[in-house]
């Protein structure tokens, strides 16, 4: 009997709030692994925030993907090839009234579309404000034909090195 007693105390030490955010923490971090994105905060960085939780994201191959930051557990992410078919879904879903449609495509104007990277295919904003600050405009494998672009100095070294070896 005393070690149930020691196991329950145990179970009474642990502090549940700390582990589901633990858990919270990786389920947002796979969220970002799914749509292609290093991190959970460069998914969210970029990303234009809709209210209530919601984010639109304008991917590099053109598609626009609907995440929830609070539901994302409930709600599968989805994808629409284009914004007029988003702007459709979310007028029906949401019964969005004339300003508020209007407020949408403004900021659906204003989500940049992000790029992939030549090395490591996660998705990155070319006008992220740390690129800005650090005076990147494109990092490309081909700098001659602007080809093959690279979402950080980390990943144009790691090119430059593989090729290195493959000498």
């Amino acid at each position: 009997m005393a070690n149930f007693r020691d196991w329950e105390e145990a179970l009474d030490e642990i502090d549940w709030k700390d582990v589901l955010e633990e858990v919270d923490d990786e389920l947002l971090e796979n969220l970002a692994g799914e749509l292609h994105f290093r991190t959970f905060e460069a998914l969210k960085d970029s990303s234009t925030p809709l209210g209530d939780g919601y984010h639109m994201t304008h991917l590099s191959d053109g598609q626009w993907a609907f995440w929830s930051e609070k539901n994302y557990v409930q709600e599968d992410v989805r994808f629409f090839e284009n914004e007029q078919l988003f702007l459709h879904f979310a007028v029906e879903h949401f019964s969005l009234g004339e300003q508020e449609i209007q407020e949408l495509v403004r900021l659906l104007e204003e989500t940049p579309r992000l790029k992939s990277c030549a090395v490591c295919g996660h998705h990155f904003n070319p006008q992220d404000s740390a690129r800005q600050e650090l005076g990147i405009e494109g990092i490309y494998l081909d700098e001659e034909n602007k080809e093959g672009e690279c979402c950080s100095p980390q990943c144009a070294v790691e090119a430059v090195l593989v090729d290195m070896k493959e000498l």
